[in-house]
């Protein structure tokens, strides 16, 4: 475990001092809501379920082992209640393996005659496209600079096919931003 105010609240919520929490909420709570709302993009609904993943992180507790990061379980807790609520509500999307086939096409990378706020429009469109857990996947990388290894733990999917979804998603962002791109020159 990495931070040891991380360990520190943990024990000291295992010995009872439930207060402590606040500590941790206070610490993660901004990144489990960036998350979630990737994830179900409307913000009371993340709000929702990020206030559910900490009940269940608090409820939990005392199932934590300390042998990993407390962040990747956290991340593995929210990203578990994500997609569990996103099944309960049959909110359907795309999967990045639908786009196989395009993903093989060539993309042109034409975004140095834009400026910063167009690329950052962009890519939040094309982010917009992706399937929830792609988004996931692709939030924890970049966003909160999570080791592929880590991904693989909080996801459930293998270190191999963390580097290969990863690999797809940027080809498939890149598709749409290229996509976007076009449309708007018509």
């Amino acid at each position: 475990m990495k931070s040891v105010n991380d360990l520190f609240y943990v024990q000291r919520i295992k010995a009872g001092d439930t207060r402590a929490f606040t500590g941790i909420v206070h610490k993660y709570q901004r990144m489990v809501l960036t998350i979630v709302l990737k994830l179900v993009e409307n913000r009371e609904d993340a709000e929702d379920i990020t206030q559910e993943v900490f009940m269940k992180v608090f409820k939990s507790l005392g199932q934590f082992k300390e042998e990993s990061e407390f962040s990747t379980w956290l991340y593995r807790i929210a990203y578990n209640t994500t997609l569990s609520e996103l099944r309960k509500r049959k909110l359907f999307f795309t999967s990045i393996d639908d786009y196989s086939a395009a993903l093989n096409e060539p993309v042109e990378e034409d975004l140095e005659n834009h400026t910063t706020e167009e690329k950052l429009h962009y890519l939040d469109q094309a982010l917009k496209q992706l399937a929830p857990d792609d988004t996931f996947l692709i939030t924890l990388y970049y966003m909160d600079k999570q080791t592929v290894e880590a991904i693989s733990k909080i996801s459930g999917i293998s270190v191999s096919n963390v580097k290969v979804k990863l690999h797809r998603i940027r080809k498939k962002l890149a598709l749409e931003i290229n996509k976007l791109m076009q449309d708007e020159n018509r």
